[in-house]
């Protein structure tokens, strides 16, 4: 059987992010920057954000088998409404439309080179730790055994079995799209959904995992439409900020005129409302619950794109080939790993997913040591 290239960010969401250059667009070609290699090229999308056989694991020495026909099953169920809200930018919010974008965003989570290699670093800083107190990782007891195989199996197994309860927890999300303004374009990156929080990290408690209190959650569809997912607490907390801010302000001010007889109640009234009218977080809740996507600056954009960038595993796609904003993160991205390989072992099965059973995340099983060999592939 032909070795196949199997993607783990498929063609439908790369296809929104083709080459601003017409030509090359009608190829079907995306600019690309491999973050390791500090280095920029145009590819097709059938060659990048994918591996020969990504989807394929040995069940035994003789048995090849393949999640592919279930990945692209999904795929095919979730292009309808990924094309619908490129085309219209636009959400209809019905609790079928919330229950597919929880299914997108939480698949295309789980499904990444980035999270099939996660035991890998788990197990790296749980070495470099055992090293530092002066033992020989090759002695203790209960470290994983990694190799590829291992790790395919166990990423495979931790999709199927996990998906739901990933769904499940996306869907308590708040949904809404945000558009760039003129000649601002996303990226997107070989790890796409990505995860933010304004929050501070407790001793007790991660802030970045899907679950977490305020968290922030963002998949790019296209250059020009990000799809968001917000912990409902998020918008209160933006909604209470706000009307604090109003009644110090604004409300604080026409008591003051209502106290000197220089205006009325009703006047008073007006006032506040009017002041309600025109403030932003308002206005930008009344856009969510009509479905309509959030205008954002030009700032905004490289705050997005950079989520992009510093959490990708190794490979972004920018449609204006500039790259400006991934190039500066990627001395970032140096210091984080340097700090890391000195830092103390983090759990980061409890970072990202604290809801979920981590089993199959903490123990890769390790290939058969004296296997007989496959067949050629």
């Amino acid at each position: 059987m032909a070795a196949q290239h199997q993607h783990y960010v498929p063609k439908l969401l790369l296809r929104g992010f083709l080459s601003a250059d017409p030509e090359r667009a009608g190829k079907e070609q995306v600019h690309v920057l491999d973050l390791e290699a500090e280095k920029s090229f145009p590819t097709s999308i059938d060659n990048i954000m994918g591996e020969r056989r990504f989807n394929e694991f040995w069940v035994d020495d003789d048995v090849l088998a393949t999640i592919e026909p279930w990945t692209g099953r999904i795929e095919s169920h979730l292009a309808p409404i990924i094309e619908r809200i490129r085309a219209e930018k636009t959400l209809e919010r019905t609790p079928e439309e919330v229950a597919d974008l929880a299914f997108l965003m939480a698949f295309q989570f789980v499904r990444t080179k980035g999270m099939r290699l996660m035991p890998e670093r788990i197990d790296a800083q749980l070495r470099r730790h055992v090293k530092r107190m002066g033992f020989d990782p090759a002695k203790v007891d209960g470290l994983m055994n990694l190799d590829e195989e291992g790790l395919k199996k166990e990423h495979i197994r931790h999709q199927v079995q996990n998906l739901e309860k990933y769904v499940e927890i996306m869907a308590e999300k708040e949904f809404f799209l945000m558009t760039p303004p003129a000649g601002r374009s996303f990226y997107i990156g070989d790890h796409p959904v990505v995860l933010h929080n304004d929050e501070p990290r407790t001793v007790h408690t991660g802030h970045l995992g899907i679950g977490a209190a305020y968290i922030q959650i963002y998949l790019p569809l296209s250059s020009d439409v990000l799809l968001c997912a917000y912990d409902k607490a998020v918008l209160g907390q933006m909604m209470k900020a706000s009307d604090e801010a109003r009644n110090k302000e604004v409300a604080g001010y026409a008591l003051s005129k209502l106290i000197a007889g220089e205006i009325s109640a009703a006047q008073m009234k007006a006032a506040i409302d009017a002041a309600r009218d025109l403030d932003p977080v308002a206005a930008m809740i009344n856009s969510i619950r009509a479905g309509l996507p959030i205008k954002v600056g030009a700032e905004q954009v490289q705050c997005y794109n950079a989520l992009q960038a510093f959490f990708a595993h190794r490979f972004v796609i920018d449609p204006d080939d500039s790259f400006a904003v991934a190039r500066d993160i990627i001395a970032e991205r140096k210091l984080v790993g340097l700090k890391e390989q000195d830092a103390e072992p983090e759990d980061l099965g409890a970072k990202y997913f604290p809801e979920i059973d981590r089993s199959a995340l903490a123990r890769p099983r390790a290939s058969k040591r004296n296997a007989k060999a496959r067949p050629a592939t």
